[in-house]
C-alpha cells in the first residue's frame, strides 16, 4: 500500500469532519434563527450601553446592550448577538429606545432592530452547502 492510499482517506475524512462540523453549527443557528422569528414577540427595550470588541484584525464590533421587561416577566438585560462594525451615531437609538424581538420562552435570546445579521435562509443555505461538501468529499473517496 502507497503513502498516497494511506493520506488520500485520512485527509477526505478530516475534511468531511471538518465541514460536518461547521454544516452542524450553521444548521443549529439557522434553526434558533428561524424559532425566534416564528414566535418571537417585538417589544420595546431601553438602550443600557454599547460593547466594543476587537474582531482580531485590528477592526472592532459593536453590540447594543439592552433592557426590558416582557409582559408578566421580570427585567431582562441582553446583549445583541449580532454586531455593527462602526458605532452608532447620533440619534441611532432615539431617546435610548428600540425595538427587540425577543423569545418568550427564553427572553434573553434578541435580536435588536438594525442589527440582525445575516438571515435564517441564508444561514440554512450556508449549512446545507456544507452538507454538500461532506457529501462530495466522501463520494469521491468511496467511488
Amino acid at each position: 500500500m502507497g503513502f498516497e492510499q494511506l493520506v488520500e482517506p485520512v485527509v477526505g475524512v478530516g475534511v468531511s469532519l471538518l465541514l460536518g462540523m461547521f454544516g452542524v453549527g450553521e444548521a443549529v443557528d439557522a434553526c434558533r434563527k428561524f424559532r425566534l422569528r416564528s414566535r418571537g414577540r417585538w417589544i420595546e427595550a431601553k438602550v443600557l450601553g454599547v460593547r466594543e470588541d476587537d474582531d482580531g484584525e485590528g477592526g472592532a464590533r459593536f453590540y447594543p446592550i439592552v433592557s426590558f421587561t416582557p409582559p408578566g416577566g421580570r427585567e431582562v438585560v441582553a446583549e445583541s448577538p449580532h454586531y455593527k462594525t462602526y458605532p452608532p451615531g447620533l440619534g441611532s437609538f432615539p431617546d435610548d429606545k428600540v425595538d427587540v424581538l425577543y423569545d418568550p420562552l427564553g427572553p434573553e435570546r434578541i435580536e435588536v432592530r438594525g442589527f440582525r445579521g445575516d438571515g435564517a435562509y441564508k444561514t440554512a443555505i450556508s449549512a446545507l452547502l456544507l452538507f454538500g461538501g461532506v457529501a462530495f468529499v466522501l463520494s469521491q473517496m468511496v467511488f
